[in-house]
């Protein structure tokens, strides 16, 4: 009993993969069927173009160095002349380091650079590598946000400052609207007064007997 239940087992299991395998052969021709169903038919004298070659256009990093050259933070984006390493050649007219603020920070020839700008003087500016010196203080490091300026063995930190708020423009031909002053509260007003009771009305026979 057992033999024969084996063997029917095993033709059982060999007639299932054969119908799986028939199954599974008979899915793939259709799916194929289909896919060159929904393919476009192409004409026999169709021959497709080769595209045109484009020539490669160089990027100049004469270019790339001229931008750098041309900080934002300047009207007009005109180029600054690099500031020597000693006061001497940089002018005599750099004034004190309080005179000079941080207007910028930025990297050319992956080297840090600061741009300073002289108060009071919208037009001057002088742009310091590590290292270069502005009215008697040396450029000791350049962060993301300050700079650390030494001078006879003192440190002193210039933040980075910051850009100012933008307000937007009064619409011509229309007067600014002033704001509304603030109204003041309501005076008190005393309670009303309760209904007083009327004078009782004599008798008219008595004033008639007087």
């Amino acid at each position: 009993m057992n033999q024969k239940l084996l063997k029917l087992q095993l033709i059982g299991c060999g007639l299932a993969s054969l119908t799986l395998a028939a199954e599974w052969t008979y899915g793939n021709l259709a799916w194929n069927e289909l896919l060159k169903a929904l393919e476009p038919p192409v004409p026999a004298e169709f021959q497709s173009e080769e595209l045109p070659e484009l020539p490669e256009r160089q990027r100049s990093l004469e270019n790339f160095a001229e931008i750098v050259d041309r900080p934002v933070f300047i009207e007009g984006r005109r180029p600054i002349a690099d500031t020597a390493t000693s006061d001497a050649t940089a002018g005599p007219d750099l004034g004190q380091i309080d005179d000079w603020a941080l207007v910028g920070i930025y990297n050319k020839d992956r080297n840090p650079i600061a741009l300073f700008s002289k108060r009071n003087e919208a037009k001057k500016f002088q742009k310091l590598n590590e290292s270069q010196s502005i009215s008697g203080w040396t450029l000791k490091q350049i962060l993301a946000d300050r700079v650390v300026l030494t001078q006879a063995g003192q440190e002193k930190a210039v933040a980075l400052r910051k850009p100012r708020p933008q307000t937007k423009p009064p619409v011509p031909g229309r007067p600014p609207v002033p704001p509304r002053p603030a109204q003041p509260p309501a005076a008190m007003q005393p309670p009303p007064k309760p209904n007083e009771p009327s004078p009782p009305v004599e008798n008219v026979e008595n004033i008639n007997d007087n």
